[in-house]
């Protein structure tokens, strides 16, 4: 059995006809589709170092985030680090990245800097799709960007969740109530 991993996610709150766009082409393409919505992560899987001061530690940057809205302007073919001969493909937002990746700056702060993985540089992204050569997750790329691609939707809370290889479990689900920076 392996060991159960924790990570934060964030699921994207959509308009009802991107969500099923987006969960058609997850349901053909993604292998994640049953496991997990739509979403972004912001903690990558690990073992945890300290369950209870990581969850308390997301918790309190959750309480001083404010919602994050973006845009989903791009969709890109990337070869999976991990996995060769694996393509992703990544609906990358341009509004809103950078309040993104202040969310996963700060995450990996405190107790979860340890868990910070140098090995798979962060770039904020929505997965759709896994595909077993990267042609065809570039023809998949190129027919959502022929029409100008333009999915805005909010990030409004965290999820911390358990993986155990096989299910998700949801442990907690914390709003993101900051205010925002004037």
């Amino acid at each position: 059995m392996t060991a159960p991993l924790l990570l934060a996610m964030a699921e994207v709150e959509l308009r009802a006809a991107d969500r099923a766009r987006i969960d058609a082409f997850r349901a053909a393409h993604d292998p994640q589709h049953p496991l997990v919505p739509a979403h972004v992560t912001f903690v990558f899987p690990h073992l945890p170092i300290d369950e209870a001061a990581e969850r308390a530690h997301i918790a309190a940057i959750a309480d001083r985030t404010p919602p994050i809205d973006f845009v989903l302007r791009d969709a890109a073919a990337v070869p999976d680090p991990l996995h060769p001969g694996t393509t992703h493909l990544y609906l990358l937002p341009a509004e809103g990245e950078p309040a993104m990746r202040a969310l996963h700056a700060a995450l990996y702060g405190g107790p979860l800097a340890a868990a910070l993985r140098h090995d798979i540089p962060f770039h904020p992204h929505l997965t759709i799709g896994a595909f077993s050569g990267i042609n065809a997750a570039r023809q998949a790329a190129a027919g959502w960007n022929t029409d100008g691609l333009a999915i805005a939707g909010r990030i409004g809370a965290l999820s911390v969740c358990r993986f155990d290889g096989k299910a998700l479990e949801r442990l907690e689900n914390r709003p993101l109530t900051g205010l925002p920076s004037s």
